[in-house]
């Protein structure tokens, strides 16, 4: 005979039951549960009435929106249900529905202790609130008295309501008053609206099938909608259909033949009501939901008030430009341009207008959010901006050239059509003209990686592969951006470096004003008020001078065209689409155009962005009527940006004797008032190759020691001080000497023509007729009548015409000083280096090696 062993040592030390795996937490929660039946049902009954306003049951509380003066612009849908009888619902749809959401529905008295078990299971093992184990009355009990929030506290009361809904309303009436109340999405709530939503007809006329794919949307109506996702949605109704199987609603065969019907659903119907703000209150919808953390059901049904930055006559502007097939380019019959629109405040990125596209239809697809390769919009965020804080300024040199960049698979990138390249130009005229080839220069200056993280300050995504891609410079996105985050990264310009996310809502609350969400404080510093600035003054010339001149509309403007070129096999130089992002000092909107699929036969043949800076313009007109007309304003600290530096051209340089405490030669000039503007003043005899410097000054006069044997010819050439540039050389003077030399009575002998030790006056160089008037610029005494430079060094050929500063043939050492090419030379033989051409309205530049 065995003995059993009694020893504590030998004895297995068992765990409690409740924690022996999930099994024990059911059993825990099953015997609370019966100490609640027992004891607690009481209470559970009287706190749960207390919580049932009947009223709610028959009437649900609409939400209403409002624009930014307070003023009421729709409620959210409220129409969009329909009051169905139970008596006219077939059998076999509420029969889906219980078969799928609770099947235990006419066993339990609103809670499914079973179901509840198997929740809390699940819940333990997934470490999750998700498993919701609500029976049919518990949902109606949530969707008509409380919030969606997924709590044990909400859970619980949840659970009272219900256990009350039971003790007053039949089953009947909760099945009636759930189908006439669950959420189908698309706004739609109960079975008849969405029978005649989804399938164009009542509910009455439903197949199995159909009915089956209705009770499929409750646990996740845009997941499951047939018309966005209908493989997913397929899937669901077999499921449903399954489970009326498994629980003896309908036989195998009539499952397996509803599970082949084709899922049918009829066009989505159109809503003018309120077309208007459609692309603007679907997205006001979702970012309610995401504010409150409910479902759209909750929304609708929530009472709510919400204030948003919705400009009426913003709005109405856009949508009536949007309406006029005259503001787009010709479409093809299959497919039309598309086109989206955004405008927001620029100091709280609060959105006042939306348009989502041409045709825009409810719950459609909104462009304003399709994220798109801006083309050249993004240059001022990737290269100029980067640049400005690194300390460049809008005067500063970059290189316009061509040039192959081997480090990023030998990318040659050239400028738009085919333009040709300008050498080396102020990042201002690079701009201006949207130089591409300058624009990817400056990004491989400032280092790609910097570019890419102030791009993603500024708000835009960029994909990881693309990221060490020198195209990004110029738009090549795999994605891009959308017109809202590009006009939210542009808002920063106009407010002194700060960004606002953008956002349509101020705030929300209940119908007795309680604030239960409003807007976040969320302003980020991304650039200096420097930086802000300077880039307004350049985009501003972009508007006046550039790409961007269609865009004007009577207000000060700044702003960047963009375009995306399209090429394959068949089509060369075509575009994808065409931007423009533009702001004032209080709004700023962006707006693109191309096609939803662009193809060999559609692409845009426009080139620019002119359309879209044309329909900016009628938009911003209509929509600025009546508001003040602001200038931007330099931020208090930030200095202002040089004007570039205009060389003058001198052509009145003039030498004369004077007589100022003894004789002295006078030479002036006209000067410039800039103070960056210096003169170096040279001297010579004979040749401008062996010019003197005798002077580099501020002053526009100099006065020189008279020598009557040495009467000079003078030059002077103005030269930028910031930067060493020379401008073109002046007209050439020789001293001038009076017949009577001043402070005396006698006449000059400085020239008598019978010295012949002594220097010729250059003004008459021929000594057989000292008494002939010349020509000053004539130095041929073979033929006085022949005009000659005073300079020129080639007697035999006197009537060879020659430029001032042309080549001598007997000495090739000298230059060609012409007036088209300046004398750069002789700002080289000073500083050793070469600055480059002067450009038009272009000076005052930095060179960056």
């Amino acid at each position: 005979m065995r003995t059993r062993r009694t020893t504590k040592q030998g004895r297995k030390k068992r765990k409690p039951f409740w924690r022996r795996g999930p099994w024990g937490i059911v059993l825990l929660m099953t015997a609370l549960f019966v100490l609640l039946s027992v004891g607690g049902c009481s209470a559970l009954y009287i706190a749960g009435n207390q919580m049932i306003d009947m009223k709610k049951l028959d009437l649900m509380e609409t939400s209403t929106v409002y624009d930014a003066t307070g003023n009421e612009i729709t409620k959210l849908w409220v129409e969009n249900r329909e009051k169905v009888p139970f008596s006219r619902i077939p059998k076999h749809v509420v029969d889906a529905f219980v078969a799928t959401e609770d099947s235990r529905f006419y066993e339990h008295n609103g809670i499914d202790p079973i179901g509840i078990g198997r929740a809390i299971v699940k819940d333990i093992i997934t470490r999750s609130k998700a498993e919701g184990a609500s029976t049919i009355t518990q949902q109606l009990a949530r969707n008509v008295f409380l919030t969606n929030d997924k709590t044990f506290m909400r859970k619980t009361k949840e659970m009272m309501i219900a256990l009350n809904l039971e003790r007053q309303l039949s089953k009947q009436q909760i099945l009636e008053m759930y189908l006439n109340r669950f959420y189908a999405g698309d706004g739609i709530f109960g079975v008849q609206t969405a029978a005649k939503y989804f399938f164009g007809k009542p509910v009455e006329q439903l197949s199995l099938a159909e009915g089956a794919m209705l009770a499929a949307l409750p646990k996740a109506p845009n997941t499951y909608d047939p018309r966005d996702h209908p493989d997913k949605a397929l899937q669901r109704r077999n499921l449903v259909l399954k489970l009326m199987q498994e629980n003896g609603y309908i036989t195998k065969e009539q499952m397996e033949q509803a599970q082949k019907e084709e899922l049918k659903t009829v066009p989505k119907p159109t809503k003018k009501a309120n077309e208007a703000y459609q692309a603007y209150i679907d997205y006001l919808e979702k970012e309610a939901e995401d504010l409150l953390g409910i479902t759209g059901d909750q929304l609708y049904q929530g009472g709510y008030q919400i204030y948003t930055y919705l400009d009426r006559d913003a709005q109405k502007a856009m949508f009536e430009e949007y309406e006029r097939e005259s503001n787009f380019p010709q479409g093809k019959s299959d497919q039309k341009v598309q086109s989206a629109m955004v405008i927001m405040e620029t100091k709280t990125g609060g959105i006042t207008a939306m348009v989502g596209g041409r045709d825009y239809e409810r719950k459609g697809l909104n462009r304003a959010t399709v994220r798109l390769q801006p083309g050249s919009t993004i240059k001022p965020l990737i290269a100029y901006a980067p640049a400005l804080e690194k300390g460049w300024t809008p005067y500063t040199i970059v290189k316009d050239e061509k040039k192959t960049y081997r480090k990023y698979n030998n990318w040659t990138p050239r400028n738009y059509r085919g333009e040709g390249y300008a050498g080396s130009i102020t990042m201002n005229k690079a701009l201006v003209e949207s130089r591409n080839a300058a624009t990817v220069w400056t990004l491989d200056k400032i280092g790609l990686s910097t570019g890419v993280s102030y791009l993603k300050k500024f708000g835009l995504t960029v994909e990881p592969d693309e990221e060490n891609n020198l195209a990004l410079a110029l738009g090549g996105m795999k994605h891009g951006a959308s017109p809202i985050q590009m006009a939210q990264a542009y808002s920063t310009f106009a407010n002194e470096g700060k960004m606002h996310k953008a956002h349509v809502i101020k705030k929300i609350t209940t119908k007795d004003g309680t604030v239960v969400a409003e807007e976040k404080n969320d302003e980020m510093q991304v650039v200096s008020p420097q930086t802000a600035y300077y880039m307004t003054e350049m985009l501003q010339n972009a508007v006046r001078e550039g790409t961007g001149r269609k865009a004007q509309f009577g207000h000060p403007l700044a702003g960047k065209t963009g375009t995306q070129q399209y090429d394959s096999k068949r089509v060369s130089g075509g575009t994808r689409y065409a931007w423009f992002v533009g702001y004032t000092p209080d709004y700023v909107g962006a707006v693109y155009m191309g096609y939803d699929k662009t193809d060999d036969e559609h692409y845009l043949r426009t080139s620019g962005g002119g359309a879209p800076a044309q329909l900016f313009s009628r938009v911003m007109r209509k929509a600025m009527e009546g508001k003040e007309r602001k200038d931007f304003k330099r931020p208090e600290g930030v200095e202002p940006v040089k004007p570039p530096v205009s060389l003058p051209s001198i052509s009145d340089l003039s030498a004369t004797v004077v007589d100022e405490g003894g004789l002295k030669v006078k030479v002036n000039w006209s000067g410039s008032n800039d103070d960056r503007i210096k003169y170096r003043l040279y001297r010579f005899l004979g040749s401008p190759a062996d010019k003197q410097l005798i002077a580099d000054t501020g002053s526009s006069s100099y006065m020189d020691a008279f020598d009557p044997n040495q009467l000079y010819t003078y030059v002077v050439v103005p030269y930028n001080a910031e930067t060493g540039e020379e401008g073109t050389m002046s007209n050439m003077a020789t001293v001038t000497v009076p017949d009577v030399l001043p402070g005396t009575e006698e006449p000059n002998k400085s020239q008598d023509p019978n010295n012949p030790n002594q220097s010729q006056d250059p003004n008459n160089p021929n000594p057989a007729d000292p008494n002939q008037p010349q020509d000053p610029n004539s130095s041929n005494p073979a033929d006085p009548n022949q005009p000659q430079d005073p300079n020129s060094s080639n007697p035999a050929n006197p009537n060879q015409p020659q430029d001032p500063g042309s080549v001598n043939p007997a000495n090739p050492g000298e230059q060609n000083k012409n007036t088209e090419a300046p004398m750069k030379e002789w700002s080289n033989e000073r500083s050793g280096k070469s600055h480059g051409r002067k450009h038009s309205g272009e000076t005052s530049p930095e060179y960056i090696q």
